[in-house]
């Protein structure tokens, strides 16, 4: 069976109700994207066009040939931010060579992710924690609102990839601002910001940018406009592609592409659970993948999965898939209405729906709560954050991801082997650290690995060990929990057959405990049990305490002993019988 067949027909579920439903759904969902892709492109230094033909194409190709039946996709913040950081150092903003770079750009982004998909390697993405992408997003958020304040102040400032010339230029123009786009970005961000607490039902952005339009036109402020736009229906065309295009956007690609899945698929995954459905993430990173594949032929630059849009459609009602493919035939139908509007919509208005939009995604308020429950996460996202906004975005991933996946590696390298000893307290249940204090069998040492036993961690369990010959020589016995670990390699099953030796060689023994049956395979793979023996391998520390004390240790070191921790010790009128026989004089 293939992984295509697993997922039930879709459209099966088509029907008279659903048809409606997704159909007003749609109709929402277009009024939300209108403005939010015109902002997203300016984001990414392309021209508004670009940014309703990416809201047109990528959706409908998403939803086909992906997994969800809810999760609507298009550009988004994160991924524009990310376009701009990779090429502001290489091309002009805005030129014909920006333009063209961005598609490619596209192209390789949708071969990445494509061939993610097609290599089911989704699990992976796993490494790009939820605080890389909330320090990365918040970095980005930041890096947004000041790239647009130029436009705000009606000014022209540097590339923010110098923040030191960004911020020493920003002081120097404040003097020559233009009142007026100070005038139409602040009524804008004004409205935008109160409907959205006052009427967060009405398309807040859209009747913001109108207000701010209106205020240009009817006081005769004269800000510079957006222009009117070139077709509302995208242009097929094949993407001038280069060889040196392609290798100098290779690495941002794969930041934007693992960026862009992140998004995609959590998306994607929690939207599954709140509608119990299956969810497929490796067809859904497919479909990411050819939805950035195919949309660079129809002018749309790279998207993945809007978590707001996935909201508004899942609030809306929406039933199927076919919701995000009406949604782009609505945003058609709307543009064909409001499209002359367009020429006259303010640059400043366009800037302060942006500032806005970054500023809701700055998550500080993620951070302190990382903060109180976990520092590790905390640490994260602060590193993302950091990077982000002094080396630059596409860096930030790869750092955020390099140090979770340290993080981790130093987790697992840190394995330790705890000594335990039986609870008195509870003799029958379990054992508790030798710290804890309690009597301790004069030959017989407990120990419990609590992690995975392979390459990264031999070495320094070869030197517990070590140590623990040296500090409890009269122990020689050795009964080791390997219950809790899930990873058995070849240097970890060297490692417990090396110790059987030594303690074979001091007059001990090396016992096993596990009720894992995979581990157990392992074991029997590897030569361990083999080399330890079968005997000595049980499946619980009871098990091995029932063999070992009656049958193993010394009788005479038993008899003088007065801990009397197992119920199979000898019992006290035997000892007394054998300390009796040892007073008789020869």
């Amino acid at each position: 069976m293939t992984m295509w067949s697993r997922t039930p027909h879709w459209w099966q579920t088509i029907d008279t109700d659903s048809l409606r439903s997704d159909f007003f759904a749609a109709i929402t969902g277009a009024a939300i994207v209108l403005p939010q892709a015109i902002a997203f492109a300016s984001i990414a230094g392309l021209p508004p066009a670009y940014g309703l033909y990416s809201a047109m194409i990528t959706p409908v190709v998403a939803a086909l040939c992906g997994s969800s039946s809810i999760v609507v996709s298009g550009p988004t913040t994160a991924v524009s931010a990310l376009i701009f950081a990779a090429l502001a150092p290489r091309y002009a903003v805005g030129s014909t060579e920006w333009i063209g770079a961005a598609l490619v750009l596209t192209l390789l982004v949708g071969a990445i992710q494509l061939a993610i998909g097609l290599a089911r390697l989704g699990r992976f993405l796993t490494f790009v924690s939820s605080p890389v992408i909330n320090g990365f997003s918040a970095g980005a958020a930041i890096l947004i609102a000041m790239s647009q304040l130029g436009d705000v102040l009606g000014v022209a400032l540097p590339h923010l990839g110098a923040p030191e010339a960004f911020l020493s230029e920003l002081i120097a123009s404040l003097p020559g601002a233009s009142a007026a786009a100070i005038i139409v970005a602040g009524v804008t961000f004004s409205v935008a910001l109160a409907l959205r607490f006052c009427a967060p039902g009405l398309p807040g952005y859209l009747v913001a940018l109108g207000v701010g339009g209106l205020v240009n036109w009817g006081f005769e402020l004269g800000t510079h406009t957006v222009g009117s736009i070139p077709s509302i229906f995208p242009t097929p065309a094949v993407p001038s592609i280069s060889l040196a295009n392609v290798m100098s956007l290779a690495q941002p690609a794969l930041a934007i592409a693992i960026v862009g899945l992140m998004q995609s698929v959590t998306v994607a995954r929690l939207y599954a659970h709140r509608r119990d459905e299956t969810l497929d993430g490796n067809r859904e990173i497919i479909g990411q993948g050819l939805s950035n594949l195919i949309g660079p032929f129809f002018s749309a630059y790279a998207g993945s999965g809007s978590l707001t849009r996935t909201a508004v459609n899942h609030e809306a009602g929406a039933r199927t898939r076919l919701a995000a493919v009406f949604a782009s035939g609505a945003l058609i139908a709307i543009l064909f209405l409001v499209a002359p509007l367009f020429s006259a919509l303010p640059i400043p208005a366009m800037a302060a729906v942006i500032i806005l939009v970054a500023w809701r995604q700055i998550g500080f308020t993620e951070f302190f709560r990382l903060v109180r429950q976990s520092q590790r996460d905390a640490l994260t996202f602060l590193i993302t954050f950091v990077a982000a906004l002094v080396v630059g975005l596409e860096f930030s991933v790869f750092a955020g991801v390099l140090l979770s996946l340290a993080l981790f590696l130093n987790e697992s390298i840190n394995a330790e082997l705890e000594l335990t000893v039986p609870d008195q307290n509870r003799p029958n249940h379990s054992f508790h650290n030798v710290r804890h204090g309690g009597p301790e069998c004069p030959q017989l040492l407990f120990g419990r690995l609590n992690g995975p036993l392979y390459f990264g961690v031999v070495e320094k369990l070869r030197q517990t060990l070590r140590w623990i010959e040296r500090e409890r020589p009269d122990q020689k016995n050795l009964v080791l929990k390997l219950t809790g670990i899930g990873q058995l390699d070849l240097a970890g099953a060297e490692l417990l057959i090396e110790e059987g030796r030594r303690r074979r060689a001091r007059g001990g023994r090396l016992y096993l405990t596990s009720r894992y049956v995979p581990l157990l395979d392992k074991m029997t793979q590897y030569g361990v049990v083999d080399a330890l023996g079968d005997e000595n391998i049980f499946s619980h520390r009871h098990d091995a305490i029932a063999a070992i004390v009656p049958e193993e240790l010394n009788s005479d070191t038993c008899a003088k002993c007065r801990a009397r921790i197992f119920s199979e010790c000898p019992s006290q009128s035997v000892s007394n019988k054998i300390n009796s026989l040892e007073r008789i004089p020869e």
